[in-house]
């Protein structure tokens, strides 16, 4: 008699799930496209991934970024267990917080002062607000496709497509607003300005004529929510000088761009000072902490000095706290950084001569231990408005093979995402990822 076939784990446990989780999943991006479902795991171990029936993946989702050291780090984890020992508190002050501040004053260029927060939503919030109570002016200016979380003043042009027109040249400053989500008012877009990525004269002539109006002008100083644009130095410099002399308030979104090229984070790599800038995912070893800060005449208008208000039961937990204690002193050990460049080499150059020697038209792109994938190209991705001819049917039919070979990417629906790997990733591990890359796509160009 034939046994019956066995069940599946991953899709019971999805349909469980789509009774009481909207999509079955706590985080909407979570459903996997190329799989038809989320990626059910049961544990991550250093630069793995273990599914629920126990198969290992090479993780370069490295939850989307938090985890730079690795998975399930022994230091960080004595730290959360001492965290553990003193009891969850929350709502008061320790001396760890103050010790956080002070070496992130000491590492990132623009800080002279930071607040904690839990999330990259809440930080930008708050950065936002800080800028506009310091300058007295209500609007802010961001960039096309450059994404700076789920609030409501930020969630505009960066996740949808619009079409382009004919050549893909904006001919006009201003983009229409373009809002990402249901339930946002529609007059919160009269705070906004949105301009193309990496056009230096569209900023000058905005500010020239809207500057007196402009708290902030935020962007991602690395496009990693694109993939990987890395913009000109003189881009940046030059945002550097405009914002200056208008008096306008310049934020670097550091939520992923921190730490992935040095400790001194994007603005130390382009040599550009903010004003105030974002830090997150990977301060604090996966744990759900992240960090606002700046110059110190901005921070001080916030309360119990200002008027600008920053409070949260959770800010500041003792667990990320301590978490982040750790992963702060891990990233400026001696040679931390030559084997993280030293696998972004050997990955990059090797996955590029996979799609060069077989003919596969897709591209990597990256910057320090962040990176893109994008399919449909064969040359250098350098404005968000490129990515519409992205291919994502073939990027989906990629991912789902790298999957099926035993490494893990975020398919993001098949448009371009930032990837990455942790230190605890091993020249074993990439070519590994590379061999799975050519058998990947060997099956794609076969048809199978």
């Amino acid at each position: 008699m034939r046994a019956a076939p066995k069940a599946n784990p991953h899709e019971a446990l999805y349909e469980a799930a789509k009774a009481v989780m909207p999509g079955g999943v706590s985080s909407s991006i979570r459903f996997n496209k190329a799989l038809g479902r989320p990626f059910y795991i049961a544990r991550g171990e250093g630069a793995y991934l273990y599914d629920l029936e126990g198969r290992e993946y090479v993780d370069l989702l490295t939850s989307h970024g938090a985890t730079l050291l690795g998975h399930n780090h022994a230091d960080v984890r004595a730290a959360i267990e001492e965290a553990l020992r003193c009891g969850i508190v929350c709502s008061s002050e320790t001396p760890a917080q103050s010790r956080v501040a002070a070496a992130l004053a000491e590492m990132v260029p623009c800080i002279d002062m930071v607040r904690f927060t839990c999330s990259g939503t809440e930080a930008t919030m708050h950065a936002i607000r800080l800028a506009r109570e310091y300058t007295g002016r209500d609007k802010i200016i961001k960039f096309d496709g450059h994404f700076h979380g789920f609030h409501d003043y930020v969630m505009w042009n960066y996740g949808g497509w619009r079409p382009l027109e004919s050549s893909g040249v904006e001919t006009r400053d201003l983009l229409p607003p373009s809002v990402q989500s249901g339930g946002i008012p529609a007059g919160i877009s009269e705070y906004l300005l949105a301009l193309p990525d990496n056009d230096l004269e569209a900023v000058r002539r905005t500010l020239r004529t809207h500057g007196h109006e402009i708290a902030a002008v935020i962007l991602e100083p690395i496009h990693y929510n694109a993939g990987c644009i890395v913009p000109p130095k003189e881009y940046l410099h030059g945002l550097r000088e405009l914002t200056r002399e208008h008096g306008v308030v310049l934020i670097f979104d550091e939520i992923l761009s921190a730490f992935r090229t040095g400790p001194g984070c994007a603005q130390a790599y382009f040599q550009v000072r903010p004003d105030l800038c974002t830090i997150g995912k990977s301060v604090a070893g996966g744990t759900p902490m992240s960090v606002f800060g700046g110059r110190r005449e901005i921070m001080e208008h916030l309360r119990p000095l200002g008027n600008a208000e920053h409070s949260g039961t959770y800010n500041a937990h003792l667990i990320p706290i301590l978490a982040a204690e750790v992963c702060l002193r891990e990233i400026r050990r001696p040679r931390f950084y030559d084997h993280l460049n030293a696998l972004a080499d050997r990955l990059y150059a090797g996955m590029n001569a996979v799609f060069q020697r077989q003919g596969f038209p897709a591209r990597l792109q990256g910057l320090g231990a962040r990176f893109g994938l994008y399919f449909g190209f064969t040359d250098e991705v350098r404005s968000y408005r490129d990515t519409a001819r992205q291919d994502t049917a073939l990027a989906l039919r990629f991912f789902r093979g790298m999957v099926e070979r035993g490494v893990y990417f975020c398919d993001g629906g098949g448009k371009p995402m930032h990837h990455g790997f942790s230190a605890a990733h091993t020249p074993a591990d990439m070519d590994r990822v590379l061999q799975a890359t050519e058998d990947t796509v060997t099956a794609l160009r076969s048809g199978r």
